[in-house]
């Protein structure tokens, strides 16, 4: 704050040589040069008599001298974190009427903050627009003009007035060129309004200024996705992983989903393996290893799909997963896999009629265990489903019999 005053300090200074502008006295420039040195050396109390000195002297209301003291008084006690006095040397200042409609933009600005900031939003408004409405036409000739028109548009956004809020800081914005604070609002309520083409060129502008933050190319992908530009949601997301951006297990799962939906399960099951194994995404949670079974069984790594529901299962018993097992296990011709399943599905006393009690029959074919594939196919045959396909493999099965005895 102190390097704030300062700055103010020296565009109220700088005035004083301008010779197109209102000029400071002589004797009241080198006290406001007296005062900043003591100031800037931490004397306080010497440097606030010098303004108090200052301010007191009897100035015409209209007085530039005054108006200058005044405002930087005002900052001078905002900093000291003296916001009512703070407030009332600012007005004081811009009553004066002496500050060119050019010079008056920043001190509008805080006035405006400060009502705020005493919860008189109605009258923070009133400020703004009636300095708007005395500006006119000059409007594109004011120094900080998007200033005056972002904190209008804070405004009317805090009493969830979106589409006058939209109003003023897309004019913010024009007047502005990027600023962060104003981009964040103006794509927050084209987000709230469904304006997703225009919330679009925002989120972008805020990736492309601030390229280290990862919420921006959150924000980016996610409208991409509402847009149904798929692979740019994607790539966006990509890029944020590749910057390091990406820290958080939930940030990991979104890429590793944006990955299966966007066809590219092998890259989803890669980064799914590598952050389990690192444990920066829970390997106790069996959605976890489920979305990475899954992922490898779409990359027809059905092995590797396998591993992952076998350690899904040693976390906590799960029939669905169990009965996943089965089927995934079965398919990849991992036979005894599929045995050691069917066993501890039926310790768990789960429904095998059926689809899995013919898988477990073809498995024990599979592996030889002729007999007990045969007792389990002579069960089946009248099954509604699958007694057909029971007795066609019970037919196969004999004539293995026969030829072998």
């Amino acid at each position: 704050m102190k390097l704030v005053l300062t700055t103010f300090l020296i565009i109220f200074l700088s005035f004083y040589s301008k010779g197109d502008a209102p000029t400071l006295n002589q004797w009241v420039y080198y006290e406001l040069v007296r005062f900043d040195t003591r100031f800037e050396q931490g004397d306080l109390k010497e440097a606030e008599e010098i303004l108090f000195g200052l301010y007191e002297q009897n100035w015409r209301r209209d007085s530039y001298d005054k108006a200058v003291i005044a405002r930087t008084f005002g900052f001078y006690l905002i900093q000291q974190e003296r916001y009512d006095e703070g407030f009332e040397k600012l007005l004081v200042s811009y009553e004066t009427g002496a500050f060119p409609l050019e010079e008056q933009a920043r001190l509008v600005v805080t006035i405006s903050q400060l009502y705020a900031f005493k919860k008189q939003l109605e009258k923070s408004i009133t400020f703004l627009e009636d300095y708007l409405s005395e500006v006119g036409k000059r409007v594109s000739k004011i120094p900080n003009i998007g200033e005056v028109y972002g904190m209008l548009a804070l405004a009317y956004a805090q009493k969830e007035d979106f589409d006058t809020a939209y109003k003023h800081i897309a004019s913010a914005v024009k007047y502005s060129g990027f600023r962060e604070d104003w981009y964040k609002l103006k794509f927050a309520i084209e987000y709230t309004k469904g304006l997703y083409l225009e919330a679009q060129e925002s989120a972008f502008m805020l990736v492309k200024f601030k390229p280290d933050v990862k919420r921006y190319y959150i924000q980016l992908s996610a409208i991409y996705n509402i847009l149904e530009k798929n692979d740019l949601a994607l790539a966006t997301l990509e890029v944020s992983y590749l910057k390091n951006l990406l820290d958080k297990p939930d940030d990991f799962l979104n890429l590793s989903n944006f990955y299966l939906y966007n066809q590219n399960p092998a890259n989803s099951a890669q980064l799914l393996e590598e952050k389990l194994d690192k444990g920066e995404i829970d390997a106790t949670d069996n959605a976890n290893l489920k979305l990475l079974s899954d992922a490898w069984l779409y990359a027809k790594d059905r092995s590797k799909s396998v591993v992952a529901l076998e350690k899904a299962i040693d976390n906590e018993y799960d029939e669905e997963l169990l009965i996943q097992l089965i089927d995934v296990a079965f398919f990849s011709f991992m036979w005894e896999k599929v045995i050691n399943a069917y066993d501890l599905a039926k310790q768990n006393e789960i429904d095998t009629t059926g689809k899995i009690d013919l898988i477990y029959a073809i498995s024990n074919i599979e592996l030889r265990n002729y007999t007990k594939a045969l007792t389990l196919l002579k069960t089946m045959t009248e099954h509604e489903t699958y007694g057909d396909q029971a007795t066609s493999w019970m037919e196969y099965l004999n004539t293995i019999i026969e030829f072998s005895n």
